[in-house]
């Protein structure tokens, strides 16, 4: 179910907002909260939208949600998508909408709690589902052709998206000694093309590593921010991936929304303290997807070494990391060189753009730690998501 799914007859909304302005006298203002209902529980990603009716230029509309701004818009379509949570508390949506004589007008609805006789301890999983067909993303599914299995057991999809939900992104850029001039900007210049493809909801932090960080930003909704001071940065030193991207794991951790990691590297990991199965444990516990824009390397695994690992063990910790990757619902991107970068930073961008977003509670909750595999199916469709949660 869709948290804010609003239904009518193609055209029922024009044929409202015509009738209405006809209503209204010459000056008149008012604004409608088409989504969501009030009276409703509203949980995950909720659309919140608005229709306007003015017989004046509309110089701006404000979306509040529990009292916090959360978009200022100047231009239609006067909606947006926001995380409220999974707590079960209702929640206040307003829009206030002010034309250009200076006038406002406001709307409002409140969402309620799901009354139950009993606190059941519940966490709700969320799964990130890429469906392709026929080489191509699709979009055109509703909830009932997906089919989820938590350790076997058929689950009950509780809530449903589709298409751009807002995203919280970790890029991780390889920064080390092989990256040296042109490489490095190259890089730099395919991180920026994700970044500036981010919408007003979403948020990113970049870091440039090689066995330390070589430069770091705050968590951003402004491109500009993100990238601020990049062009400074410059490749020196080891590679220490496991390290850099178990902290990014852990960052994501206490951030909302749909999270995800960008690593730009060989995967030759020559500095990390962690090793890729350390990382693995992060990834396991985390809900983030991974994506490796990979660098081929000249060299095959086993054939090199370094201080910390012999050959054997670098071939072992490429595999753990591929399967890390895999495990978490993202997926790998093969590049001959660094110029590649760019568009597979837009292709990434391009998927995340099109999933879906599942909301379920497991219908078997045991809190024991153990690991819970979970399975997607579209019939004629391939679908990928990550392969499991812990349950804690």
């Amino acid at each position: 179910m869709r948290c804010a799914d609003v239904r009518r007859p193609l055209g029922l909304s024009l044929v409202l907002a015509v009738v209405l302005a006809a209503a209204l006298p010459a000056a008149a203002l008012d604004v409608l909260l088409l989504s969501p209902r009030s009276g409703q529980p509203a949980f995950g990603f909720v659309e919140v939208k608005a229709e306007v009716l003015s017989s004046e230029a509309v110089a701006e509309v404000v979306f509040r949600v529990d009292g916090e701004v959360k978009a200022r818009l100047t231009e239609p379509p006067w909606s947006l998508q926001v995380d409220v949570g999974h707590d079960n508390v209702g929640h206040s949506f307003e829009v206030e909408v002010r034309d250009a004589t200076g006038a406002t007008a406001k709307a409002t609805a409140a969402s309620v709690a799901v009354q139950v006789d009993e606190q059941i301890d519940l966490e709700l999983q969320q799964l990130y589902v890429t469906v392709t067909r026929r080489g191509g993303y699709d979009l055109s599914l509703d909830q009932g052709s997906f089919r989820v299995e938590d350790d076997g057991r058929r689950q009950q999809i509780v809530t449903f998206e589709r298409g751009d939900a807002p995203l919280t992104a970790m890029l991780l850029v390889d920064t080390s000694d092989s990256m040296r001039g042109e490489r490095l900007q190259t890089a730099i210049e395919g991180a920026e093309v994700f970044l500036y493809g981010l919408r007003d909801l979403d948020e990113a932090r970049l870091t440039l590593f090689s066995d330390r960080r070589i430069h770091g930003t705050a968590f951003a909704n402004s491109a500009d921010d993100a990238t601020y001071g990049l062009r400074a940065a410059a490749a020196d030193g080891g590679t220490a991936l496991n390290d850099h991207l178990y902290y990014a794991l852990r960052l994501l951790d206490g951030r909302q929304g749909r999270r995800v990691v960008v690593v730009l590297s060989d995967g030759i990991d020559t500095d990390s303290l962690l090793s890729a199965d350390d990382v693995r444990w992060a990834a396991r516990r985390s809900q983030a997807m991974i994506y490796w824009i990979r660098l081929r390397d000249p060299r095959e695994p086993g054939t090199f070494s370094s201080s910390w690992r012999s050959r054997e063990q670098h071939a072992d910790e490429l595999q753990t990391f591929a399967r890390t990757i895999d495990e978490s619902g993202g997926t790998v991107y093969e590049i001959d060189d660094v110029g590649g970068a760019a568009e597979a930073f837009r292709a990434i961008l391009t998927e995340l753009r099109s999933q879906y977003v599942l909301g379920y509670y497991p219908s078997q909750n045991l809190d024991d730690g153990a690991w819970h595999s979970v399975r997607v199916g579209v019939r004629g469709r391939n679908v990928r998501t990550r392969d499991g949660y812990i349950d804690y």
